[in-house]
């Protein structure tokens, strides 16, 4: 089953603020049949990775779901397992005002 990763991102504060406090994923399904989806979040503690998101679902054919995690942490992580090559991903990042910006993903097959 392939999947997306954000990797390890950096949210330090600057000024006493989180850089992004908001992560907007669009997910859409290009497929011919339903597929489906699990998305894990993770935060850094000190030398742990902590997992704090853990949702699966499934998307039937032509549908798109946007999702939205509040992410108050000073890194983050979070990998997207999808069950067709059909399915786009594309993930956002929002800080206190609103204001977007993209978050490039990387493209692995999970391992068996």
């Amino acid at each position: 089953m392939p999947y997306f990763t954000t990797g390890l991102l950096d949210n330090a504060l600057v000024e006493g603020v989180s850089q992004n406090s908001t992560l907007s994923v669009n997910i859409s399904n290009d497929d011919t049949s339903t597929v489906a989806i699990q998305i894990e979040g993770f935060f850094q503690n000190k030398t742990r990775r902590v997992k704090y998101v853990e949702e699966f679902f499934t998307l039937t054919t032509g549908t798109v779901v946007l999702k939205n995690y509040f992410i108050p942490f000073n890194s983050f992580e979070f990998i997207f397992f999808v069950s067709s090559q059909a399915v786009e991903v594309s993930v956002w990042s929002k800080n206190d005002t609103g204001i977007l910006s993209s978050v490039n993903l990387e493209v692995t097959k999970a391992l068996p």
